[in-house]
């Protein structure tokens, strides 16, 4: 019997993209051993991937490689490539190493404008790997199945949106009067429920939108990961920037609107979803980041400040009512 490690600690959308791999090896190795290894936060989300052995935390790491040292893997497979899996893949005994192609000089050349060549997504990079071990892709995009049975929104019959205003940087967020400015000219006669959701961290920009709209819900920091998985999945639309709560609602084939910013599709990261709308303004300057920055490089934030509320709700009204 076949042993098989993948390596993916972070973050989360990166980590929903691995997915489509676990599938693919489960399917290509069906009496094997896979197991696999992330940052202790993300393990609830893994454990719904299916089809694993085992899922183990990145915390008391020395405890850990200790005890996946005495397993003897036959392949691990990198889908990080970061230093720290570097050591992993050092320190751990294994007959085949694999490493993704992550094309981070391509994407790099990408924003600097020496390059127009798109990258097709993250997850045929994942595969990258796996061409390595002679498997190929029989398998189409990210899935994630809710596994809470609980009805979230029973004391509403309205439509309902969800919004996520958080990003990793602020270059990636969409800024915040503008989405006060989306739920104020959405039309009473739609009747819809806006929601506003994310990480604990991010209960201060939903304080901000909610200051001019007290009928919005705050839902900000109240679910885990697999919780808000379920949450998603009973929502009528999805409205995210570029992060990993799109890849939840891509995942999901729930109706999304998904904003870029500073990012850009052409950098791989575009939801895997047919029911995707994706709005970006398509400025010389863009991409100007991999992952993002903390203030605008050129000062003026048009990349964000072009896409006007009124823009999303003819989105949302050709999603929801067309």
């Amino acid at each position: 019997m076949k042993k098989i490690l993948i390596l993916r600690l972070s973050s989360l959308g990166d980590i929903i993209l691995t997915e489509p791999i676990v599938r693919e090896l489960a399917n290509s190795y069906p009496d094997a051993q896979i197991d696999y290894l992330t940052k202790d936060l993300y393990l609830p989300l893994v454990s719904t991937f299916g089809k694993l052995n085992k899922v183990y935390p990145w915390k008391d790491k020395i405890k850990i490689l200790k005890q996946l040292r005495t397993i003897n893997y036959d392949i691990i497979i990198d889908l990080h490539a970061k230093f720290n899996t570097f050591i992993i893949k050092r320190y751990l005994n294994a007959s085949k190493i694999v490493t993704y192609n992550k094309k981070h000089l391509h994407r790099w050349l990408i924003t600097k404008k020496n390059s127009k060549k798109p990258i097709i997504s993250t997850v045929s990079l994942y595969y990258s790997a796996l061409e390595k071990i002679g498997v190929k892709r029989t398998i189409g995009d990210p899935k994630l199945t809710p596994v809470v049975k609980k009805d979230f929104f029973k004391e509403t019959s309205d439509l309902k949106i969800g919004i996520f205003p958080g990003a990793l940087h602020k270059t990636k967020q969409y800024p915040l009067d503008s989405f006060s400015k989306l739920i104020s000219k959405t039309p009473p006669s739609w009747s819809c429920k806006y929601f506003i959701l994310g990480s604990k961290s991010e209960k201060k920009l939903a304080n901000e939108i909610k200051k001019s709209h007290q009928e919005i819900t705050n839902l900000c920091g109240k679910f885990n990961i697999v919780e808000l998985i379920s949450v998603i999945d009973q929502l009528d639309l999805v409205i995210t920037n570029d992060s990993g709560p799109m890849h939840i609602a891509a995942a999901l084939s729930i109706p999304q609107i998904a904003i870029f910013g500073s990012t850009h599709p052409v950098l791989g990261f575009s939801p895997s979803n047919k029911k995707a709308t994706i709005l970006s303004a398509n400025l010389s300057c863009q991409p100007c980041s991999l992952h993002g920055f903390s203030s605008c490089p050129k000062k003026h934030f048009q990349c964000m400040n072009d896409i006007s509320p009124e823009t999303i709700l003819h989105e949302i009204e050709v999603i929801l009512f067309k």
